[in-house]
């Protein structure tokens, strides 16, 4: 197996979406609700985010995406990874290139870091390059109890 993460050229990205259906679904599944599957592609379409695919170098199989975006704040410029999916047990074959990939592309871009979202699991990976824990997200979705009281 010969993973690689290669940013997608715009001109490629409609040709590249039928491949990752799979895990655009996954992706969705992990947003829930906050966007579909056509949102996710719509960031890619109109250049709001960058679409990056891993593949084997060796059969030409995709395994996966990334979505990124370059995220200006008031007094930053970070590298945000939006939405990851994967083939089951297949970050271990491109989670250096992966990095190094974004470090490259972040700094390239003028950014001041990467910040991303992720299961607990994630730490002991991202903890190893330099990353920290800086903040939980604890939710909490209504789903149907709205919908109840505005009936």
């Amino acid at each position: 197996m010969n993973l690689d993460i290669s940013l997608v050229p715009y001109g490629k990205i409609s040709y590249v979406i039928p491949f990752l259906t799979r895990y655009l679904n996954e992706s969705e599944s992990w947003a829930l609700g906050r966007a579909n599957i056509d949102d996710i592609v719509r960031f890619a379409l109109t250049g709001q985010m960058q679409l990056w695919a891993v593949c084997d170098q060796d059969t030409n199989e995709t395994h996966g995406f990334v979505m990124t975006e370059i995220k200006q704040y008031p007094q930053k410029k970070m590298f945000v990874i939006q939405y990851c999916a994967m083939t089951p047990n297949h970050m271990k074959h491109v989670e250096d290139k992966m990095h190094d990939t974004a470090n490259m592309f972040a700094l390239n871009m003028g950014c001041d870091g990467i910040e991303f979202f992720g299961r607990p699991g994630w730490e002991p990976h991202v903890k190893k390059r330099g990353y920290t824990v800086k903040t939980v997200v604890y939710e909490k979705h209504f789903d149907n109890i709205n919908m109840e009281r505005a009936a």
